[in-house]
């Protein structure tokens, strides 16, 4: 099985088509919520896109991707957003993720 390292993966994710709409791509990941104490889910989406940047400019909140270490992704038809915690990613575009 191919395998992609986790700084390729969120390099890829976050490409643009010429047209400027994201680069859609298949990912699988553990669900995890720590504050409800909940979690352990497989959910796969065949065609997610990233959603907005890892620097918000908002003031109200700031999400701090980089420093907790998610993204928020959706499924490219999709309107719900979901945050992915990186380290539950296991696959992407069809590889193991590795670090």
């Amino acid at each position: 099985m191919e395998m992609i390292r986790i700084a390729d993966m969120l390099a890829t994710m976050n490409t643009w088509e010429k047209s400027g709409v994201r680069v859609p791509f298949s990912i699988t990941w553990i669900t995890s919520n720590e504050e409800l104490g909940t979690g352990g889910e497989r959910i796969t989406l065949e065609k997610a896109v990233l959603v907005g940047s890892a620097k918000s400019k908002s003031e109200k909140r700031n999400p701090n991707h980089y420093e907790n270490y998610t993204r928020n992704i959706r499924a490219e038809e999709g309107d719900r957003i979901m945050k992915v915690h990186v380290p539950l990613i296991r696959r992407f575009n069809g590889k193991r993720v590795i670090l």
